[in-house]
C-alpha cells in the first residue's frame, strides 16, 4: 500500500492526504452537548413527524468583534518635551525617570495595557513634582506647565483604557466564540476568576480619571485571568447552539395539532411517547445543561453590561458587546426568550393532552 502511494504523482498524493485528513476530522466525536441536543431533536421530530434544521457553525460569525483597528481610539502624542522642562531642577527625579522610560525603544512600542499603567505612574510623578515646586516661587511657570500637561494626560486616560482592552489578545479571546460548547458536567461550571477580572477592569475604567490606573502587574494579572479562561468563548457557542436547538424544537411542538395528537383531549399512544421524550430527554438531559448555562451566563452577562457602561467606549466595541448582551436581539436575551418559548410550547401541548404534571395523563405515565 505504501509503495503504491509513493508511486503516485505528487499532486495525487497531496489530494489523497487531504482526503485522509478530512476523513479523520469527520470521525471526531461531536461534543456531548451537541449530541444531546441532536438526539432530543431527532426524538421530538420522530414522534411529531416534523422536520428540523441542524446548527450551522457560520451562524457564530454574527458575534465576532469588529477588526481591532476599528475599535482603537486615536490619541495625539504628548508633544512637549518634559525632559527639557525639568532639566534645571533636581527636585523631580522620579518624573525624570518616568520620562526616560517612556523615551526608550521598549517604551515607545509597549502594549496599550502597559501604556495605561505607565500613564498612571507618570501622573503620580507629575503631581509629586508639582507639589514640590509649590514652595519655589521662581519655578511657578514650570509648575503651571506641568499642571497643564497632567490635565491633558488625565483627559486621555479613558481612551487609553479602552485601547488597553481592545488591543489585547486576552480580551478578544475571552469574548470570541469557541470551536466547542461548554462541556456537559454534573458539577457546576464556574468562571469566577475571569468574570471577577472583567468586573475589576470595568471598575478601573469607570473610576478614571478620578482614580489613576493601577500598576502594570495588576493589569497583567487581570488580562491573564481572561486569557486563562475557556469558559467565555464556550459559553457564547453554547448559547448560540442552544438557541437554535430550542427554536427548532419549539417550532415542531407549535406546528403540531393537539387535536390529532390526542383526540378528545385524552392521552394517546403518541402523546405518551412524546411525554416520555419530555421526561427522559428534555427534563433529564437538556434542562440540566440549560441550568448550567443560566448559572454561568448570568454573572457573565452582568459583567458585560457593567463594562458596556464605562464611559468613552468606542462604537465598534459597544456594538460587539451589544450583540452579546443588550436588547432582545442580543445573544443572552435571545437565549432567555428561546427557553421561555420552549417551556410554553411544552406546557401548551402537554396541557392539551392532559399530560402536564398533576393531570391524569401524567399520572398514567407515572404508573407506567
Amino acid at each position: 500500500m505504501s509503495s503504491l502511494i509513493r508511486n503516485l504523482p505528487l499532486s495525487e498524493r497531496a489530494a489523497l492526504l487531504l482526503a485522509l485528513l478530512l476523513a479523520l476530522a469527520g470521525c471526531q466525536r461531536a461534543p456531548e452537548a451537541e449530541r444531546q441536543m441532536q438526539n432530543y431533536l431527532e426524538r421530538v421530530a420522530r414522534v411529531l413527524k416534523q422536520d428540523w434544521q441542524t446548527f450551522e457553525p457560520d451562524q457564530l460569525a454574527r458575534y465576532r468583534f469588529a477588526a481591532r483597528r476599528e475599535r482603537l481610539i486615536a490619541i495625539a502624542p504628548l508633544r512637549i518635551s518634559l525632559l527639557d522642562l525639568i532639566v534645571d531642577t533636581g527636585d523631580c527625579r522620579v518624573l525624570q525617570q518616568r520620562i526616560s522610560e517612556r523615551n526608550t525603544v521598549l517604551g515607545k512600542v509597549a502594549p496599550w495595557s502597559h501604556r495605561l499603567a505607565y500613564d498612571g505612574q507618570l501622573l503620580r510623578a507629575l503631581d509629586q513634582c508639582t507639589a514640590l515646586l509649590k514652595a519655589q516661587p521662581e519655578q511657578q511657570p514650570l509648575r503651571e506647565q506641568l499642571k497643564s500637561i497632567a490635565n491633558s494626560k488625565r483627559a486621555t486616560l479613558t481612551a487609553t483604557f479602552w485601547n488597553a482592552l481592545n488591543a489585547s489578545e486576552e480580551f478578544e479571546q475571552y469574548l470570541r466564540f469557541a470551536s466547542r460548547p461548554l462541556p456537559v458536567s454534573p458539577a457546576p461550571l464556574t468562571d469566577r476568576a475571569a468574570i471577577e477580572a472583567l468586573n475589576q477592569l470595568a471598575e478601573i475604567g469607570a473610576s478614571l480619571p478620578r482614580h489613576l490606573p493601577p500598576e502594570r502587574a495588576q493589569l497583567d494579572t487581570l488580562l491573564q485571568a481572561l486569557q486563562s479562561s475557556q469558559r467565555g468563548g464556550e459559553l457564547i457557542t453554547s448559547l448560540a447552539q442552544s438557541i437554535h436547538g430550542l427554536q427548532q424544537a419549539t417550532a415542531m411542538l407549535q406546528a403540531t395539532d393537539a387535536r390529532l395528537l390526542c383526540p378528545m383531549q385524552a392521552p394517546s399512544a403518541r402523546s405518551k411517547i412524546l411525554l416520555n421524550v419530555f421526561v427522559r430527554f428534555y427534563a433529564g438531559e437538556i434542562q440540566p445543561y440549560l441550568a448550567q448555562l443560566q448559572r454561568l451566563g448570568q454573572p457573565w452577562a452582568d459583567a458585560i453590561l457593567t463594562l458596556r457602561a464605562v464611559p468613552g467606549i468606542p462604537a465598534a466595541t459597544a456594538a460587539g458587546l451589544d450583540r452579546l448582551v443588550g436588547d432582545e436581539t442580543a445573544l443572552w436575551q435571545r437565549y432567555q426568550s428561546a427557553v421561555a418559548a420552549h417551556t410554553q410550547a411544552w406546557q401548551d401541548l402537554l396541557g392539551a393532552c392532559q399530560s402536564q404534571p398533576g393531570q391524569s395523563g401524567w399520572q398514567l405515565r407515572a404508573a407506567n
